[in-house]
């Protein structure tokens, strides 16, 4: 695969430049807590914010909005269109994602589906489109797990979307929390025939070990890290060490590198680092703090993504 699927349509996978793996620009997670801070649903605003990431050298983002966060239906047929049209406005590449979040926010008709019945709606999603639209998905996820385990219905998502997977060849990205349930999620992908080179760890920072992200890279998948920008001195000094780690490892090739805003406490505008934070400051930091090279940050920022999105290493 060389095309990469955006909402405008296929790019090669060369034009897409500096990228940001993991993020969300309109979405309803208010699921879990009902703050008004965890719905994204200004366009104004959002645009303002996409218009400084672009400033600030960013290309293309990876919208990882999917079923469960695109909010209610009468708003779930407008998400692709609304994120389409704010990709033309601001002249950056979006990619959206596919599947289905995780257990709370599952529409109650998945409990009744069979995995093959929702694989097809995930491969819908990639071949015809999102909601009743034309407007393509080009990842598969985040595919994710509300616990520190993987319940049955999460499971059965979780495999439609490996099934999946090896029907379109794009790359999967799987959300987790404090845990270790990655290696849960590695092993079911694995069980059904997915090449790990082809996932995505999200979230991996969470658990902020890095013996367990060697054991991710070791199997061949991506380990993504987000929340940058968002922590306090601590987890940021903390964050950095990981990822020196990584690279000192000699698989700098297995890290990615996000902000995953999905609050709007996160925006520049309510005093947050926005999606602009990683290129316009943290790379900064990353080069005193680890004497990181220009290539070492292209190598993460743009060949990863590439890598990554093309199903490949």
């Amino acid at each position: 695969m060389s095309e990469i699927t955006t909402v405008l349509g296929p790019i090669d996978s060369s034009k897409l430049g500096f990228t940001l793996m993991h993020e969300h620009i309109f979405l309803d997670a208010r699921v879990d807590v009902w703050l008004h801070d965890r719905l994204l649903a200004d366009k104004e605003l959002a645009y303002q914010e996409l218009i400084l990431y672009k400033q600030a050298g960013g290309t293309t983002i990876v919208d990882q909005t999917n079923g469960g966060l695109r909010g209610t239906n009468i708003l779930r047929q407008r998400h692709p269109l609304e994120i389409q049209e704010i990709s033309r406005k601001t002249g950056i590449n979006i990619i959206l994602g596919s599947g289905w979040y995780r257990e709370p926010y599952y529409d109650k008709s998945l409990w009744r589906l069979k995995t093959d019945e929702i694989s097809e709606q995930i491969i819908n999603e990639i071949n015809v489109g999102i909601e009743g639209t034309q407007i393509k998905s080009g990842i598969i996820g985040e595919i994710g797990a509300h616990f520190n385990y993987i319940s049955p219905v999460e499971e059965r998502v979780l495999r439609a979307a490996a099934r999946a997977q090896k029907k379109t060849g794009l790359a999967i990205s799987t959300h987790q929390g404090a845990g270790i349930v990655a290696l849960d999620q590695l092993d079911i992908l694995e069980e059904e025939g997915v090449d790990l080179r082809t996932v995505i760890i999200s979230h991996a920072n969470i658990n902020p070990d890095h013996d367990y992200h060697m054991q991710i890279i070791n199997r061949g998948a991506f380990v993504s890290f987000e929340g940058i920008g968002t922590k306090n001195s601590f987890e940021s000094k903390r964050e950095m060490k990981l990822i020196g780690q990584i690279i000192a490892s000699g698989n700098i090739d297995h890290l990615l590198l996000s902000h995953d805003v999905c609050v709007k406490s996160m925006y520049v505008a309510y005093g947050g680092g926005g999606y602009e934070y990683i290129p316009k400051t943290w790379l900064e930091m990353m080069r005193q703090d680890l004497s990181i090279s220009d290539e070492e940050i292209d190598q993460i920022m743009i060949y990863n993504p590439q890598h990554a999105l093309k199903g490949e290493r």
